[in-house]
């Protein structure tokens, strides 16, 4: 992560809400879909000493960038670009070249409708001979969105793949002032109107280390449930009850957050084109964060494979909706 109404009745919310509830209980879920070997497995790539801290416009990134076309090809993902999975931009600053890299399955029933998940896969690189290995900001977003597109695969094998298009997108040029999502946002590879919801997953393999409640082992943060869509933060809490029962932590979704996290990853540039957005996250801000100690020696394996289910879920529980999401609300 970079540094840096309607009016609406609590009948008429209890009455959502119980609908949410009821449609998601007829669902096809598994609460162990993502492959915990598969997190381990790309993580221990991507924040390793080898990618060289995955800064942007170098050739630790570019090695970044050939892994992820690599197991997108693997897995069996179509290229998100025309025939290429890279997008490639020039960086505000140096005039360097840069990638975005897109695949995407396509949905069984709308395929000209879509959920974006993304993650950013650059780093800090390397500073006085220190490697910034990147592990938690955001390796582990970066896995797990290889990890959940492995899996959506295996269950479009089984018959119950995505019913819309899930587009996954790794940015880069995040840590430097969100670039890569800006020039994404400005130059799409699909109609935004198309999008149901923009996923963000930036920072989901640690625990708070400031977090002081009876759920510190049990939560994820969420971001942009209350702004632009009425649904989303419905469909959350009917999905979490039946699935994960996390913790679902909205203190960063306030108006009024001094950290001002809504605005600090990528989400934030399809939240600017009034696409809803929805950005998971662990709360680190100090700690480990932006430092070269942030390592997969401290990630917390269980927490970080419950997210990545729950994610996973709800990206199906958007993908099989009858409808995209509404558009009802301010940014």
């Amino acid at each position: 992560m970079t540094r840096f109404k309607v009016p609406c009745s609590m009948k008429t919310l209890f009455s959502l809400a119980f609908f949410f509830a009821l449609t998601l209980s007829f669902c096809q879920k598994s609460i162990d879909t993502v492959a915990l070997i598969d997190l381990q497995r790309h993580l221990k790539v991507l924040a390793s000493d080898a990618m060289e801290g995955r800064e942007t416009g170098t050739p630790g990134i570019e090695k970044a960038a050939v892994y992820l076309e690599k197991e997108f090809l693997r897995l069996g993902l179509s290229p998100g670009n025309g025939k290429k999975y890279r997008q490639e931009y020039r960086t505000p600053q140096e005039n360097l070249k840069a990638y975005n890299i897109i695949a995407h399955i396509d949905g069984s029933t709308f395929p000209n409708e879509y959920v974006v998940v993304s993650a950013h896969y650059d780093h800090l690189g390397i500073d006085d001979g220190i490697v910034y290995n990147g592990a938690d900001d955001n390796g582990s977003g970066t896995a797990a969105l290889l990890a959940m597109a492995g899996a959506l695969m295996r269950l479009k094998k089984t018959g119950v793949g995505p019913q819309r298009t899930v587009v996954f997108i790794a940015f880069s040029g995040e840590e430097k002032g969100l670039w890569g999502s800006s020039h994404f946002s400005d130059h799409p590879t699909l109609l935004l109107d198309k999008v149901s919801c923009n996923i963000n997953i930036d920072m989901i393999g640690r625990i708070d280390p400031d977090r002081i409640t009876a759920d510190s082992n049990n939560y994820v943060c969420i971001v942009g449930q209350s702004r632009i869509s009425s649904e989303t933060q419905l469909i959350l809490r009917a999905l979490n009850d039946n699935t994960q029962q996390l913790t679902l932590d909205g203190k960063f979704d306030r108006k009024n957050d001094p950290n001002r996290i809504f605005y600090r990853s990528d989400h934030y540039n399809f939240a600017k084109k009034g696409v809803p957005v929805v950005f998971f996250y662990d709360g680190m801000l100090g700690g480990d964060y932006h430092q070269p100690t942030d390592d997969i020696t401290f990630i917390d394996w269980d927490i970080y494979h419950k997210r990545t289910n729950f994610i996973l879920d709800f990206i199906m529980a958007l993908a099989n909706r009858e409808n995209l999401l509404k558009r009802n609300l301010a940014e």
